[in-house]
C-alpha cells in the first residue's frame, strides 16, 4: 500500500470511520424503513471492496517496520496454532491493527511465515470505503456481506481482515455474516480500540466466546520505531557466545546441515547486518520476545559459526523443551497466621492473611478455572487473566498448572478447607507455557515471563511462580531464562522456581548438580520438596528421595578453554512436595495415566470438585510462592531479596540434610510472618540507604522458634550467599545494600587468597558473619552441625581454588563433582539423565502401600 493511500486509511480510521458506524448503526428501525433498498443499491454500487494485503507485499508495496515484529510473530504464532477463537488487535485508540496485519503479509509474501500459514492470503474489507460511499446504510450492511460471501467463495485459504470489528458487530446483520463465516472454518482477524472491545465484544457472553483481544503497541511504537522496552542487557555475559550443548551439536555435524530452534540474544536484534544474515533465505525469525534483543530463530546449525564470529550477538542456545516438575495449611505454618487481630500495614485493623490484592501468576499447563477452588464466594472466576503461549489450546487438559494453582491459592471449602492453598485470596493469572503434553519450549516460557514484565501493574503481579524447567546447561550470566528472571526481579515481582525432581537415580542412589534453569539463578529463589509423610507434625519431615541437589553445574568456557561452574549453592528452601492432594482439571490427561491418583468424587460432587494427588518440587513451589503473597500483602514494599531472606532466616533445618538439599531448610510461614510484621511499615525499602533500621526504635528479635502441631523447632537463622552462608541480628534489623534490586546477596562477598568475606564498606554492615563451608544440618540453628563441604570448594572460578581433577573439583576425602557427579556413595551421573516416570507419583508413604 502507497504512502498516500495509508495516510488516507489512517485519517478514516481514526476520524470519520467511528462517526459513520455509529451513523450506521444507530437505530436500525430506521434503516430499516429506508426507501432505497439493498438491492436497488447494489445494483449501481458495485466497486470492489477488498485488498489482497499479500499481493500487495509480493508486489513490494509493503515496506518492513521491525519496531511492529513482537506484535507481527505473536499474531502468526495465534493464526499457526490451535486456538479456535478469532484474534482482535486491540489498542487504545485502534491504530495499530492495520499496520501490523500488512506486516504479517509482507511475511507470509516473502516466504518466511509458519509452515501452517503457506500460501494463505491476507484479504482486507475495506469497511471505510464501503461505508464512505454507500447512500443508505442497508446498502453499507448489504455490500459488506456481499464482499464477505466473495471471499469465502474466491479465496480458498484466506484470513479476512475486518478492522474496527467491535463497531461493526454492532449490526445483527453483519454479525451473523461474519460468525457464519468464522463456522465455515474461516479465519478472521480483527482490528479494534480498547473501549470498543470491552463495550460490544467482551460485555457480550456470546461474542466473547468467539474472539480474544491481543494487545498491541499500536501505532506510536511504529512510527517512532522504538519499541516498549529498552535494552539493558548488553553487559554482563561471559565466555563463549555459543553454549555447550550447541558446540556438541557442531562437532557431530561439522557441515552443520541439520536445522535447529535457538534462542538468539543480539547485541542489537534491529542491527542490519544482522538482519542480512538471517535473510538470506536459510534463518527464519520465528519469535521475539517483547521489544528485546531476544529473538528465537530457525537455522542450520552452519550458521551458528558465522553468528558466533560476527560481533553481533550476545549469546546463543537451544530453544530448549521444558516441562513440569512433577493438611498444606497446616504444616507450613500458613493456618496459624491466616486470622491477624492486629492492625495491618495500612491501618485496616484486624484481616485476613491470605494473599488479598497480590496478583501471582503461575507459569504452567493453564488453568481450569471451572474448578470451585477456582471460584470465589459469588462463584465467579479467580483467575483475572488467561493467556497462552503454546501450540495447544487455552484450557489446562494436561492437569499440571490446576494442581499447582490449586496449592498456590486454591479456596475449595471440600472437607471444610482441607484443601485450601496457602494464599486462597491471591489474585490468579494463568500464563500457559506448558501445552497438553506438558511439554514446552524455551521461548514459551520467555514469551510468558515478557507478558508479565509487561503486564505487572494492570494485574499488580507480584509473584511469579515457574513449577517447570530444563537442565541447567548455561552459566545463569548467559541462559536467556535465568537473564528473564533477573529483569522480572528487578522490576520488583518475587520469582519463585522448582529444583527439578532430578535428585534420585535408578538404583535409589543420590545425585547431586542437578537443578533445572531457571532454578539455577542467583535471583530466583529456588525450592526443593520435602516429605511431610502427610502429617501436620514437622519432626518426621525428611527431604524427598528424587528433589533436586545443588550445587548449579551450569558453566561458561573462558578463553582458555576451561569450564567455569556457577557451583551456586541451591535449592534455597525445601517445602512439602510428596503426595500432596490438590485440584484436577476436567479433563485431565495425567488423570488418565495414573487413575490410582485421584480421589474418588463425593456425593452429589462433579468433576468441578475432583481432586488427586501429585509429587515433586512442582508442589512445592506454590507452597513458597503463596507464602511469598502472603508475605507482600503483611508489607507491600518489601524487595524480592527481602522476601527471600525473611523465608530463608524462619526455615525449619531439617537434621541430617545438607544444604545442597534444603538450602536455609523447609518453609515455615508461621515465622516468616511474625518476623516481617515486625518490620516498619509504609517504608520504601528500595530506596533506603545501607545501614538504615528496618524495624521500629523499640524493637526486639521475636522468639526465634515455631510451633506446629505440638513440635516445635528453632529458626535456622542463616540467609544463603551463592558460595557461602550468612548470620547475625543484622541480616533483619538492618538494611544491607543488596537488598536493592538489582542486586543478589553474593554481590557483598569478596573473594580474596582463597577465602571470604564481607564488603562492608558498599553492601554489608557490621554484625554480620560469613561461613563459607557447606554443611549437614544437626536440626539447630546458625548452621550447626558437621561440614560436609569445607571453605574455599565453590569460589574463585569454580574450579581453581580447589585441587583441580578434569574439569571438577577434588574435594575433603575424594569426593569428585565434575559434570558427572560422584557423590560418596560412587553414583556417577551425567548432565543428560532423567529419571521417567517414578517421580510423578513421588516417594512411597504408608498410602501408598
Amino acid at each position: 500500500m502507497n504512502l498516500s493511500l495509508r495516510k488516507n486509511s489512517i485519517i478514516r480510521t481514526s476520524v470519520s470511520f467511528s462517526l459513520l458506524v455509529t451513523f450506521a448503526f444507530m437505530n436500525l428501525t430506521v434503516v430499516n424503513a429506508n426507501v432505497v433498498s439493498a438491492n436497488e443499491e447494489l445494483t449501481s454500487f458495485s466497486t470492489n471492496f477488498v485488498t489482497d494485503l499479500t499481493q500487495l507485499g509480493r508486489d513490494g508495496r509493503l515496506r518492513q517496520n521491525l519496531s511492529l515484529e513482537t506484535d507481527v510473530l505473536r499474531l502468526e504464532k495465534v493464526l499457526g496454532g490451535k486456538n479456535e477463537r478469532s484474534p482482535v488487535l486491540v489498542d487504545l485508540a485502534n491504530e495499530g491493527a492495520e499496520l501490523v496485519v500488512e506486516q504479517l503479509a509482507l511475511r507470509l509474501a516473502s516466504g518466511n511465515g509458519a509452515a501452517t500459514l503457506a500460501d494463505v492470503s491476507i484479504i482486507k474489507i475495506e469497511a471505510n470505503d464501503i461505508f464512505g460511499q454507500a447512500r443508505s446504510e442497508n446498502g453499507a450492511v448489504a455490500a459488506f456481506i456481499r464482499e464477505l460471501e466473495s471471499i469465502r467463495s474466491k479465496h480458498a485459504r484466506s484470513i479476512v481482515f475486518i478492522n474496527d470489528i467491535a463497531n461493526l458487530m454492532s449490526s445483527p446483520a453483519i454479525a451473523a455474516a461474519i460468525i457464519e463465516h468464522r463456522s465455515d472454518k474461516n479465519v478472521v482477524v480483527g482490528g479494534s480500540s480498547v473501549s470498543s472491545y470491552k463495550e460490544k465484544i467482551e460485555a457480550s457472553q456470546a461474542y466473547a466466546a468467539l474472539f480474544e483481544a491481543i494487545s498491541i503497541s499500536g501505532r506510536t511504537a511504529a512510527i517512532s520505531g522504538s519499541g516498549l522496552e529498552q535494552n539493558t542487557e548488553s553487559e554482563g555475559f561471559r565466555g563463549d557466545n555459543v553454549s555447550p550443548d550447541l558446540r556438541e551439536l557442531l562437532a557431530r555435524d561439522p557441515a552443520g546441515s541439520s536445522r535447529i530452534d535457538v534462542i538468539l540474544q543480539a547485541r542489537d536484534a534491529d542491527n542490519a547486518s544482522l538482519r542480512a544474515l538471517l535473510s538470506n533465505g536459510t534463518a527464519r525469525i520465528a519469535d521475539r520476545i517483547g521489544q528485546s534483543n531476544t529473538l528465537v530463530v530457525n537455522l542450520p546449525l552452519s550458521v551458528v559459526q558465522t553468528l558466533s564470529i560476527s560481533g553481533l550477538i550476545n549469546y546463543i542456545s537451544p530453544d530448549r523443551s521444558t516441562q513440569g516438575s512433577g493438611h498444606v495449611e497446616d504444616t507450613t505454618g500458613a493456618s496459624a497466621v491466616r486470622n491477624q487481630l492486629g492492625t495491618g500495614w495500612n491501618g485496616s485493623g484486624a484481616y485476613t492473611l491470605d494473599g488479598s490484592g497480590v496478583g501471582v501468576a503461575v507459569m504452567d499447563s493453564g488453568v481450569y478455572n471451572g474448578h470451585t477452588g477456582m471460584r470465589n464466594s459469588l462463584g465467579l472466576p479467580r483467575v483475572v487473566a488467561d493467556v497462552n503461549f503454546t501450540d495447544s489450546e487455552l484450557t489446562d487438559l494436561y492437569g499440571h498448572g490446576t494442581h499447582v494453582a490449586g496449592l498456590l491459592a486454591g479456596s475449595s471449602n471440600k472437607n471444610n478447607g482441607a484443601y485450601r492453598g496457602i494464599a486462597p485470596g491471591a489474585n490468579i493469572i494463568s500464563v500457559k507455557v506448558l501445552n497438553n503434553e506438558g511439554t514446552g519450549q524455551t521461548s514459551w516460557l520467555l514469551n510468558g515471563m515478557n507478558w508479565v514484565l509487561q503486564n505487572r501493574h494492570l494485574h499488580n503481579i507480584r509473584v511469579v511462580n515457574i513449577s517447570l524447567g530444563t537442565l541447567a546447561r548455561d552459566t545463569y550470566t548467559n541462559d536467556p531464562l535465568c537473564r528473564k528472571v533477573k529483569e522480572l526481579t528487578d522490576a520488583g515481582i518475587v520469582v519463585v522456581a522448582a529444583a527439578g525432581n532430578l535428585g534420585r537415580g535408578s538404583d535409589g542412589g543420590k545425585y547431586y548438580g542437578l537443578i533445572h534453569s531457571p532454578g539455577n539463578s542467583p535471583h530466583a529463589i529456588t525450592v526443593g520438596a520435602s516429605n511431610s509423610f502427610g502429617t501436620n507434625d514437622r519432626s518426621d519431615d525428611v527431604i524427598t528421595s528424587y528433589s533436586s541437589r545443588g550445587p548449579t553445574r551450569s558453566y561458561y568456557t573462558d578463553s582458555e578453554g576451561v569450564k567455569v561452574h556457577d557451583n551456586v549453592i541451591k535449592p534455597d528452601l525445601v517445602a512439602p512436595g510428596n503426595e500432596i492432594i490438590s485440584y484436577s482439571s476436567n479433563t485431565t490427561s495425567l488423570a488418565a495415566r495414573y487413575p490410582a491418583l485421584v480421589l474418588p468424587l463425593g456425593m452429589l460432587e462433579s468433576d468441578a470438585h475432583r481432586m488427586m494427588y501429585q509429587s515433586g518440587t512442582s508442589m512445592s513451589t506454590p507452597m513458597v510462592s503463596g507464602a511469598a503473597a502472603m508475605l507482600l500483602q503483611v508489607n507491600p514494599k518489601l524487595t524480592p531479596t527481602m522476601v527471600r531472606s525473611l523465608l530463608q532466616y524462619t526455615a525449619q533445618p531439617i537434621a541430617g540434610a545438607d544444604m545442597f538439599e534444603q538450602g536455609a531448610g523447609q518453609l515455615n510461614i508461621e515465622g516468616a510472618v511474625r518476623l516481617a510484621k515486625t518490620l516498619k511499615t509504609g517504608v520504601e525499602f528500595s530506596d533506603l540507604a545501607k545501614g538504615s533500621s528496618t524495624v521500629p526504635g523499640n524493637w526486639s528479635m521475636p522468639s526465634q522458634t515455631t510451633n506446629i502441631a505440638g513440635h516445635s523447632f528453632p529458626w535456622a537463622q542463616i540467609i544463603t550467599t551463592n558460595h557461602s552462608f550468612l548470620t547475625g541480628q543484622n541480616l533483619i534489623s538492618k538494611f544491607q545494600y543488596v537488598y536493592r534490586r538489582p542486586y543478589i546477596m553474593n554481590d557483598g562477598v569478596v573473594i580474596e587468597s582463597g577465602g571470604l568475606s564481607l564488603n562492608t564498606n558498599t553492601f554489608y554492615t557490621n554484625g554480620i558473619r560469613i561461613n563459607p563451608s557447606v554443611m549437614v544440618s544437626n536440626g539447630n540453628s546458625g548452621g550447626a552441625g558437621t561440614i560436609l563441604f569445607p571453605s574455599g570448594v565453590l569460589v574463585g572460578d569454580g574450579a581453581r581454588m580447589g585441587v583441580l581433577v578434569g574439569d571438577g573439583v577434588l574435594i575433603g576425602d575424594g569426593v569428585l563433582i565434575g559434570d558427572g557427579v560422584l557423590i560418596g556413595d560412587g553414583v556417577l551421573i551425567g548432565d543428560g539423565v532423567l529419571i521417567g516416570d517414578g517421580v510423578l507419583i513421588g516417594d512411597r508413604t504408608s498410602r501408598m502401600e
